[in-house]
This record gives structure tokens, C-alpha cells and sequence, in this order.
């Protein structure tokens, strides 16, 4: 009896031996099967969760909106006629997230009054730095009588004064019954003449900043006079220093053919830029 159950119990002892090699083999594949399929679940999760942020943020993201801080303003005028009004506005905005939105401009009498809004988007995570943003706004001025306006752009204000009517309309000067009158307005356009007839150009010039208009005429072409013609003042009131007038030609079709006027508005001592106002007028002459 005894030999039996050391017999069975060699048996049982030999058995053990054998498994535990396969134990241990079977535990190492399990855990590195379980190791495998773990980090192609983690790979697959951090692929595909991106772009449907990223979905989300282009197609329903929602956005707080604001004022934008302004912190000064510089109203400039162009070197032209109608004169031109450019607001330049400087401010900041609060993080990189944040950016303009709207500008919208209304006018109320002599006033102008600029909004900047922002927008920001929800919930999202922004670098705290300061951005500094520069626009430059233009204003609607064509038509406008003279006078003095106010500019206001989110509470900063400046101003602006137009010395003479901003219209091409009302010209200082009187131009003859039944002459043509060719203005800033019949720029890059063709006019038709017979030979011996004559025409009025009139430029609107400022003789006051430097700037004159240098006239350039082809050789079927000729001058018949040449005057400047000062802001006109309103009765009992003073001249109007610094204001602008009117440049004006009478120019006369001598030769028959195809003629050509060319005007650019520089300083007679300053070399051209290639950003002057420039005038050209074709003359057909029959």
C-alpha cells in the first residue's frame, strides 16, 4: 500500500514538474497578447478623437462676442479730389484666441461713429497674450459740405475739418456756354473735337501742401490759357486759408488725329514715386 501512494505520488510530483513550464509560458503570452491588443485600443482611440473635435469646431463652435479695446486713432487725408478720409485704428486684443468681428460705420449729422467687435470662441483653451491689431478704416466723405466732423471709434474720438464742399459739382471759376468741361471724374475717357475747337480742363488743385498738377500736351494739341482759380469764401466771411481751388486749361484742337492730355499731381523738386495721381484724356480730333 505504501509503495502504491509513492508510486502515485512520484507520478502526481513528475506531472506538476511538467506543467509549470507551461504555466508560466501560457502567463507570458497572456499578458503579452492583453499588453498588444491594450496599445492598438489606445492608438486607435487617440487617432479617430481629433478629428471629431476638430468637426465640431469648424461646423457648430459658438463664440462669445465683445467690444474691441481701442486705444487711439489717426484720422488721415488723402492728397486728392473729392478728398479722401482714412481712420487708422490701433488697439489690442486680450489672447490669442480672440479676433475682430464686424467693423461697421454710421453716420449721425457731423458725427461718425466706428464699432470693432471680436468674437472668442467657447470653452477653449488660448495662449494669455496680448495682440496688438492696426485697421485702417475709410470713411464715406464724397458729397459732404464743409464743416468740422467728429470720428468715434469704440469711446476714442478725433476730428476732422473739410475746408471746402467734397463735391466735384460746384467748381470755382466760370466755364463759357457750350465749351466742353472736363474734371477729375472724365479720367481715362476719350472726347471727340473738330479741328479749331477748344475745351476747359479743371483740376482740382492745392497749391498750399506743394502739390500742382504738371500738364503734358501732344503735339496736335495747344494752350490756349492757364489760370488758378482760389477757394470761393461765402459773403462776409474770411478767405479760407489752406483750402484748395481749381486748376484750369483751355486747350485747343489744332491738328486732326488722334491726341493725348496727361496730367500728374507731384512737387515740382521731388523726383516721381509711381504713386502720384496721374490724369489722361484721349482727343479725337475730326
Amino acid at each position: 500500500m505504501k509503495g502504491k501512494i509513492n508510486g502515485r505520488h512520484l507520478i502526481d510530483m513528475r506531472s506538476a514538474k511538467n506543467w509549470k513550464p507551461i504555466a508560466v509560458l501560457f502567463v507570458i503570452f497572456t499578458v503579452a497578447f492583453s499588453g498588444c491588443v491594450d496599445n492598438g485600443q489606445n492608438n486607435t482611440g487617440n487617432e479617430t478623437e481629433s478629428p471629431v473635435n476638430d468637426s465640431q469646431n469648424t461646423s457648430g463652435q459658438e463664440y462669445t462676442y465683445g467690444m474691441a479695446n481701442v486705444e487711439s486713432i489717426d484720422i488721415r487725408t488723402m492728397e486728392s479730389f473729392p478728398v479722401q478720409i482714412n481712420v487708422v485704428a490701433e488697439g489690442y486684443l486680450p489672447d490669442g484666441c480672440t479676433e475682430i468681428d464686424k467693423i461697421s460705420t454710421q453716420k449721425e449729422g457731423n458725427n461718425f461713429n466706428i464699432t470693432i467687435t471680436t468674437k472668442r470662441p467657447k470653452d477653449v483653451m488660448c495662449t494669455q497674450a496680448i495682440e496688438n491689431f492696426t485697421k485702417t478704416i475709410p470713411l464715406e466723405v464724397q458729397g459732404l459740405s464743409a464743416g468740422n466732423y467728429t470720428v468715434n471709434v469704440n469711446g476714442v474720438t478725433g476730428s476732422f475739418e473739410l475746408a471746402v464742399d467734397n463735391t466735384l459739382d460746384e467748381l470755382p471759376g466760370h466755364t463759357p456756354s457750350g465749351q466742353q468741361e472736363i474734371t477729375e471724374s472724365d479720367n481715362g475717357t476719350t472726347i471727340n473735337l473738330e479741328k479749331g475747337e477748344t475745351f476747359y480742363l479743371r483740376l482740382k488743385e492745392n497749391p498750399t501742401t506743394g502739390y500742382e498738377w504738371e500738364l503734358n500736351l501732344s503735339k496736335g494739341l495747344g494752350q490756349v490759357s492757364d489760370k488758378y482759380y482760389p477757394p470761393e469764401s461765402k459773403k462776409g466771411e474770411e478767405p479760407l486759408v489752406g483750402a484748395g481751388g481749381v486748376h484750369e486749361w483751355e486747350i485747343k484742337a489744332d491738328s486732326e488725329g488722334k491726341q493725348l492730355v496727361t496730367a500728374i499731381y507731384k512737387r515740382p523738386w521731388e523726383n516721381e514715386t509711381g504713386t502720384e495721381d496721374r490724369f489722361i484724356l484721349n482727343v479725337e480730333v475730326v
